[in-house]
């Protein structure tokens, strides 16, 4: 069984269509969404009516849940909420409000073996997983997340991995027999590579390994495309797009 999961688009309609499209060249037995598909980015509903089109399994992402009128936003988001709400239909908001916390994929009779899929954790939808602390300590000179604080939100997890987003960075990281997968965003990257980024896992021998897969595309149209839009924060965007190849207005 292998599968490929992607995460946190964010609007960004152009980062989408080329992680589709290696998808696609890998032809995996499912792909799954793991959330944030419409805030922040100049094309939420194209992004939206893409990954619906498809069928595509999907979980609720944080921001999902905003757009769609429920959780409890930061203040500093309503404007943004208010102009991604209004390029929605009440049926998009409804759909986006409808996916469900988490999926589960099950290789074998095990739930030991199962690959459990959520956007941020598995009890809710903002606490961040950190990668191990030795990427910690390298990316940031310090641990923000010990393997004992990891216990609250893991300890009773029936699964061999957990697969996720909402931290912008790819990472690998065990605990205990857990494997844990940051899938990484297709946009807004939090490790400073503007490449759109994805996961296939795949289930042999008994275990689920990891291929992170980090794929090239031309960023122009987005920055046209929040040219275009006009979203709040669009000339901050268009210009860090243009400067840097990608937007990431609150990085970690």
């Amino acid at each position: 069984m292998r599968v490929a999961l992607f995460s946190d688009v964010h609007g960004n309609l152009t980062g989408l269509e080329a992680v589709l499209a290696d998808i696609d060249e890998h032809a995996p037995d499912l792909v799954v969404f793991a959330g944030d598909l419409c805030l922040m980015g100049p094309r939420p509903a194209e992004c939206l009516r893409r990954v619906r089109d498809l069928r595509l399994p999907a979980v609720l992402g944080n921001t999902d849940e905003w757009t769609a009128g429920g959780g409890t936003p930061p203040e500093t988001h309503g404007e943004r909420l208010r102009w991604t709400g209004d390029q929605l239909t009440d049926d998009e908001r409804a759909w986006l409000a409808g996916r469900p916390f988490g999926l589960t994929l099950s290789p074998t009779a095990d739930p030991a073996d199962d690959l459990r899929i959520v956007h941020a954790n598995p009890r809710d939808l903002n606490a961040i997983i950190f990668p191990s602390e030795t990427h910690q300590t390298a990316y940031w000179s310090a641990v923000r997340q010990t393997d004992a604080e990891l216990a609250p939100l893991l300890g009773d997890v029936p699964a061999a991995a957990l697969a996720f987003g909402h931290l912008h960075i790819p990472n690998l990281r065990q605990w205990g027999r857990l494997a844990l997968v940051n899938v990484a965003s297709v946009s807004m990257p939090g490790d400073g590579d503007a490449r759109a980024k994805y996961a296939l896992l795949t289930w042999a021998d008994g275990r689920w390994s990891a291929e992170h897969r980090r794929v090239a595309y031309d960023v122009g149209p987005e920055a046209d495309a929040f040219r275009e839009r006009r979203p709040p924060g669009w000339e901050e965007a268009a210009a860090a797009i243009e400067a840097e190849g990608y937007y990431y207005p609150q990085k970690v």
